[in-house]
């Protein structure tokens, strides 16, 4: 290759793309504007084509910039894959796992099935991330995961990765000990009554929340405060007698001491969808195939057994 191609250079390009200028880019790399504005004219030497449209306000890419980011962005997302093998061969251990789950998942459903794994294979390297769904969707889109198990939602998947639905988790509406509602079966119109804890609006588990809702003919929930974590949840049920609707997964230690409560919701039914997703392109070493196959039997036995 010229020298004027590198990883460096893709990524630099990859990068406006996304952002949609030189300026944010470089604010984002916290290098100059004109260091990034020099990487993509090299680019471009090398391609033999503008990749932007010049004018005001967002830069676009045209024509043959779209084609040379999808490019750019597989063969990123194949260097680190290359890169990881190579170090993996090279080290000679009991191989290396990267997973990726959204928040509620990877905190309660993943270390369960992903810690006997790692018991059993000292040698291994198992690691898992805890990220919004989009960004583990982001990360197995680059490689630097070898797959996630998300949360899922109606957003378009890039088309380099794909989705396998892994079934659904029963979600239900916790109560404190002592406190709203005194009764363990309500009508759906009383939960519009109680004081309720929810999910920040650009969180997956909210949209998955609304649209059950929606679809069955009911408002928007009115929650008195909204909190990113399912513990700081928990904790503020426990402690203001407030109600929230949570996966049964996250709360079975606290049903199981008698420290929260599940409420019956007469003619309400909510489910979380799970997915795990992967690149197209992305071949699992043994360890990889071992891991993946644990995640996919492990959600799928934690929701029938619930």
């Amino acid at each position: 290759m010229e020298p004027q191609l590198s990883l460096r250079r893709l990524e630099v390009f990859c990068l406006v793309v996304e952002l949609g200028g030189v300026t944010r880019a470089a604010e984002r790399l916290m290098i100059a504007q004109p260091a990034v504005s020099s990487q993509i004219k090299s680019l471009e030497t090398w391609f033999g084509a503008e990749l932007f449209r010049r004018g005001t306000g967002r830069l676009t890419p045209t024509e043959a910039g779209e084609r040379a980011y999808r490019w750019a962005k597989e063969t990123l997302a194949q260097s680190t894959n290359v890169h990881r093998d190579v170090q993996e061969l090279a080290a000679g251990g009991g191989g290396r796992a990267v997973v990726w789950g959204s928040m509620a998942v990877g905190t309660y459903l993943l270390p369960d099935i992903l810690t006997p794994i790692a018991s059993e294979r000292p040698g291994a390297e198992i690691t898992l991330h805890v990220a919004q769904p989009e960004a583990a969707i982001r990360a197995v889109e680059l490689g630097e995961a070898d797959f996630a198990v998300v949360t899922s939602h109606d957003d378009r998947l890039p088309t380099t990765v794909r989705a396998e639905l892994l079934g659904e988790q029963p979600m239900s509406l916790i109560a404190s000990r002592d406190g709203r509602p005194h009764e363990d079966e309500i009508s759906i119109g009383e939960v519009y009554r109680l004081p309720m804890v929810h999910v920040p609006t650009n969180v997956a588990f909210h949209r998955s929340i609304e649209a059950h809702l929606r679809s069955q003919g009911l408002a928007d929930l009115k929650p008195i405060i909204r909190l990113g974590h399912a513990e700081s949840m928990k904790r503020a049920v426990m402690d203001h007698g407030w109600v929230a609707f949570m996966p049964h997964y996250c709360v079975l230690t606290e049903l199981a001491n008698g420290s929260l409560r599940r409420v019956e919701v007469r003619g309400l039914q909510l489910k979380e969808r799970i997915s795990l997703v992967q690149r197209r392109d992305h071949y699992l070493s043994p360890l990889q195939e071992v891991v993946r196959d644990a995640v996919v039997r492990g959600v799928r036995d934690r929701g029938s057994a619930v």
